[in-house]
Order: structure tokens, then sequence, then C-alpha cells
């Protein structure tokens, strides 16, 4: 047992990293370098971005929260493909009103209080209205009480405990099938007669109080088509679209990232590019972000001094597999000619040019004594290849040294599967 315990020892003190803060002799250095937490989907960064717009949007919906809190209740729905921000926006926007709030706090005036509730987890409007409350109230038990007994309970905490409330709704797509009754009655959640006669003595006041707010997240911009006619009427129609981000905008994001998370001397600008070229397909952040901490993850397994290309190619594979049936499937000269890329990207290159493609392709058929297709069928099997996505083809302008166009070519990347798997594929092809 003491032997294991020596080895386990040895192995974890001797461990070198490309994140920071992840080393022996990192600990306590620098606490503005946050390492891997940086890649968690739950970490909030300091900046968000390229979201500049949508976050005034959110601003100017929910201004009254800080300029007269009691004023009106706003919905609002944010909508957007996957890893566009939306979760990451409406977390930061919240927190942001909280600390702010709490800064400014005067006696008697409402406290803010933020929640966020991931739909896809907690799936039911019992669990959802059961985990607010157990906020508000710790112990509050997680049985017992049906859907309308905690929405009166929620209702009553508002007034008890003076709170001004923004609940965000995160993927409220698995709440709409069979649960739009749920949705009605929490955007008039402030309509119970009940609760205000228990308040009010001037029945006047009623109605003059608005508490409770609602930000909703959704990836189909049709959300309220599937809904009936009252509670889409009631939930409104502020809509904030989050676009996919663009090549350069994700380069931007994982920059920040990499300069919070990795040593500065185990990764640079190239790699970065690679990381957002491939995310860039769907404008996926979520994806991007994940990607980069994948690689780093692998260098480390590796015992590697910094990250490579390879890591990069490698990882997509476990971040998001591609059937290498693909390849089997491909025609000899398809296979030969994805060889020829793959060979030529051995020695830590992320790219090359369709004119040195056709020229190993030309020497790997000579050498295996295959009789070579024309330039023209050559292209035609780039883009079957880049059709199937295994490929990525890119036009450049290229210029010298002094600025002067040399042209414009096409270059050409290997997308989701590791070049060391492809030409262990395929080498066979070549071989005597």
């Amino acid at each position: 047992m003491s032997t294991h315990n020596t080895n386990f020892s040895t192995l974890f003190n001797s461990f070198k990293s490309v994140f920071k803060n992840a080393n022996k002799e990192d600990d306590g250095k620098n606490q503005k370098d946050y390492g891997e937490v940086v890649f968690s989907s739950n970490y909030i960064p300091p900046m968000l971005h390229h979201r500049e717009e949508e976050m005034k949007s959110l601003v100017s919906y929910f201004r009254s929260i800080i300029t007269n809190p009691l004023a009106s209740s706003r919905k609002v729905v944010l909508y957007g493909p996957v890893g566009t921000g939306k979760t990451l926006a409406s977390r930061a926007f919240g927190n942001e009103i909280a600390v702010h709030l709490k800064n400014e706090h005067k006696i008697g005036n409402p406290v803010f209080r933020f929640f966020h509730v991931n739909c896809r987890k907690t799936k039911t409007p019992h669990l959802i209205l059961t985990t607010i409350l157990r906020q508000l109230i710790p112990g509050f038990p997680l049985r017992g009480f049906g859907v309308d007994e905690l929405l009166r309970m929620f209702t009553l905490l508002l007034f008890e405990q003076n709170l001004v409330t923004l609940l965000v709704l995160d993927e409220i797509d698995y709440l709409i099938d069979d649960r739009t009754d749920f949705l009605y009655s929490l955007s008039r959640i402030e309509e119970s007669p009940p609760i205000y006669e228990s308040h009010y003595s001037n029945p006047t006041n009623i109605n003059t109080e608005s508490r409770f707010s609602l930000l909703m997240i959704t990836r189909d911009k049709n959300f309220h088509h599937y809904l009936d006619s009252s509670t889409a009427s009631s939930l409104g129609r502020n809509f904030i679209f989050f676009p996919p981000y663009t090549r350069n905008q994700l380069f931007d994001i994982i920059y920040a990232r990499a300069e919070l998370g990795l040593r500065e001397e185990c990764y640079n600008d190239e790699l970065l590019e690679v990381i957002a070229s491939l995310a860039e397909e769907y404008g996926d952040a979520r994806f991007a972000i994940e990607l980069l901490w994948k690689t780093g993850k692998l260098a480390d397994k590796e015992n590697a001094d910094c990250i490579v290309p390879e890591h990069v190619r490698k990882a997509v594979v476990a971040v998001l597999p591609m059937e290498k049936s693909i390849i089997e499937e491909l025609n000899c000269h398809q296979q030969l000619i994805l060889l020829s890329i793959a060979k030529l990207l051995t020695d830590g290159q992320t790219k090359v040019t369709t004119p040195e493609v056709k020229q190993y392709y030309q020497q790997i058929c000579e050498e295996a004594s295959i009789r070579a297709r024309r330039p023209t069928q050559v292209w035609a099997y780039l883009k079957d290849l880049s059709r199937l996505g295994l490929i990525k083809q890119e036009v450049e302008n290229r210029h010298n040294q002094k600025g002067r166009s040399l042209g414009r070519v096409t270059t050409i990347k290997i997308r989701d599967i590791p070049v060391t798997d492809i030409i262990q594929s395929l080498n066979h092809l070549i071989e005597d």
C-alpha cells in the first residue's frame, strides 16, 4: 500500500501541465490565473465578448428593476442556436443587477433575488418551484405540497420578504409540451386576490406593485407557436436574438480564456485560429471552449511541453466524434488524396495548399505504381472530401514581404480526425 502511495506522490509532484496553477510551484502564485476553471460551463468571465448589443437590450427591458423596482413586470425571451451565449449573458446580467442593488441598497427598499433554473435538469413545475423556495427558506421540504400551493407560497414570500425577483427559465422548451398551464400561472403570479387581500386593506392598491419578472431561454424562434393563445399573450413578445458567432468572434472568446487558463508558452495564436475555424460552422462558443480545454488535457496526458495542432484533431474526435467508416467508403484515389493531406500535416502544419496536395498525390501514386488521376479529377475529389466534412477548403490572398499580392491560393485543413489515425488507416494503400 505504501508503495502505491509513494508512486502516486511522485507522479503528482512531478506532473507538469499546460494549465496555469496546475503545477506544484504555481500554487498561489497569481490569483488572476484561474487555470482550468475558466473552461467550465459555469464560469462567468469578467467581460462578455461580442454580446454588447444583446446586453444593452436586456438592460433596456429590465432597467426598471433598478430605477423603480415595483413599477413593472417584464417577460423576455432570449433565443438562438446552441453556444451563442444566451445562458452566460443571462447569468452575468442577473449577477450584475444583484451586485449593483446590494451596493446601493437602502433600508426599506425591496431586496433583489435572482434565480436561474435549467428546465432540462429541473423538469417539472413542482421541482422548479421547490428549488426556488429552498433558496428563500433553507430546508423547505421537497414533498408535501402541490404546484398551486407552491405558487401561492412563492407569491406570499415576495411580499413577506419584500422581494423583487428575476427568474430565468433556461431551456424552457422542456416545459412546453404539456405544462403551458404552469407557464400561464407563472406569468400571472401577482394576480392572486387572496394574497393581495392578506396584505392590503385598501383594494385600490391591487395590481399597483410588480415584484416578479421572467426571462426565458430557448433555441427555437417559434417558441410562442407551441403555446396556447392565452399563455403566449401573457408571456408577451419581447425577443432578443443571439446570432451564431463568427470565426473572429470565436477567436476573441477562446483567446481570452487561454490568457487566463493556459501557460503563455504552451499555445499560440495559430492554434487558437484552428479551433475557431473548427467551431465556425455552427458559431458555437461552448464547443470552441470545450475543444480548447480538451486539447490541453490531451497535451497533459502526453506530458507535452505545449499544445500542437495534432492535439486539436484528437480532441475533436472526443468532443464531436465523426464516423470513421466514411473513410472506408471512399474510392481508392479519394483515400490517396486524403492520405496525402494527412502526411503533409504530420510536421505540425495546420494547413496545406492545393498545389502541394496535388504534387504529393502524384508522388505517392508513382511510388505505389498507381496511375494518378488528372488534375481536374483531383480537384473534384477534393470537393467530395470537403462535402463529406473530412477537410475544409478556404481561399486566401497571399502577399510577399513587401505587401505585393502573390495571388489567391486554396488552403486545405483536416477537420475532425487526427492525421495519425488517417495515416494508420490508409497507409496500406502505398505499402508493399
